[in-house]
C-alpha cells in the first residue's frame, strides 16, 4: 500500500491512499475565528494556531472523510470553501446535516463500503463515558485498506474502550492516526485518548505505527506535543510513534 499522510492541524489530515487524496476532518479557519469550546475552563477562541498551508491545496482533493461533526473537525470555513461535488464519507447520523451544508454526494457508511479500490470499515466509538458521551453525540473511526493486507485506522475522537481493544487486536492496522490531546471538559471528563492509551494500543497491536495528532491547536486539549514526546521516551516506545508538526508530510 502506497500511503502518505500530511498532518495539517488538530485532527485534519490529507491522506494519499491508492492514488486518491482524502481530506479528513477539515478545520480550516484562521486563528480565533471559532468560539471557545463549551463546558471547558478555557475562554480562548479557536483555533489557537494558524493554518500551516494555503487554502488552495484543498481544491485538489478526491474525497472528504468526517468522523463526526464537532466544529474542530468540520468547521464553517470547510463548509464554505470545499468543493460541494466531491464525495463525502461519514457516519449515518451525520448524512442529513452534511447535505444541508450543500454537499451533493454524501455517502454514509453503516458498516463497510468500497470506493476506487479502497475499502472503508466504520468503527463505532465513544467520545466519552456515560452521559457525557451521549451528550457529545455519535463518533466513529474508519479503517481504510486496499487489496494489500496493510491498513490505515483513523481512530477519531474515540476513547479507548474494550470494544476498541478488540478492534486493534483483530485488525492489527499498519498505521493508526490517533487523537491523543487528553481533551477535558469542566467536570474532568476526558473525551479523547491519552498517552496511556497509546501504550494500550501498542500492547494489543505491537506492529502498528501510530501518528499522534490533535494537539496544540484547540483550547480544551491539555496535552502538548512536548508532553507526549517525554512520555513516550520514558516508556521506550518512541520508535512506534510519530508526532507530526502542523503541515508535516509522512510517508509509509
Amino acid at each position: 500500500m502506497t500511503l502518505s499522510i500530511q498532518h495539517i492541524r488538530n485532527a485534519t489530515s490529507l491522506i494519499l491512499i491508492n492514488g486518491k487524496k482524502i481530506l479528513v476532518d477539515p478545520m480550516l479557519s484562521d486563528v480565533g475565528e471559532l468560539p471557545p469550546v463549551p463546558f471547558t475552563r478555557s475562554l480562548k477562541r479557536n483555533p489557537i494556531v494558524p493554518l500551516p498551508v494555503e487554502l488552495g491545496i484543498f481544491e485538489n482533493i478526491d474525497a472528504i472523510l468526517l468522523t463526526h461533526l464537532h466544529f474542530d473537525h468540520f468547521d464553517k470555513m470547510a463548509k464554505k470553501v470545499l468543493n460541494k461535488h466531491v464525495p463525502v464519507f461519514c457516519q449515518p447520523a451525520d448524512q442529513k446535516y452534511i447535505k444541508s451544508c450543500g454537499f451533493n454526494n454524501v455517502y454514509p457508511i453503516d458498516d463497510t463500503s468500497q470506493w476506487y479500490g479502497i475499502n472503508f470499515k466504520r468503527i463505532s466509538g465513544q467520545h466519552a463515558k456515560g452521559i457525557v458521551g451521549r451528550l457529545l453525540g455519535p463518533v466513529s473511526g474508519f479503517i481504510l485498506s486496499t487489496s494489500d493486507v496493510e491498513s490505515l485506522y483513523i481512530v477519531g475522537d474515540c476513547i479507548f474502550t474494550d470494544q476498541l481493544n478488540e478492534v486493534f487486536k483483530q485488525y492489527q492496522p499498519q498505521v493508526c492516526i490517533v487523537n491523543t490531546p487528553r481533551a477535558q471538559l469542566l467536570l474532568g471528563s476526558i473525551i479523547t485518548m491519552t498517552p496511556k492509551d497509546i501504550i494500550k494500543v501498542l500492547h494489543v497491536s505491537p506492529s502498528s505505527k501510530i501518528v499522534a495528532v490533535h494537539m496544540d491547536a484547540i483550547s480544551h486539549c491539555t496535552l502538548t506535543r512536548k508532553d507526549l514526546f517525554q512520555y513516550l521516551v520514558a516508556h521506550n516506545v518512541l520508535d512506534s510513534v510519530t508526532i507530526p508538526k502542523d503541515g508535516e508530510l509522512i510517508y509509509f
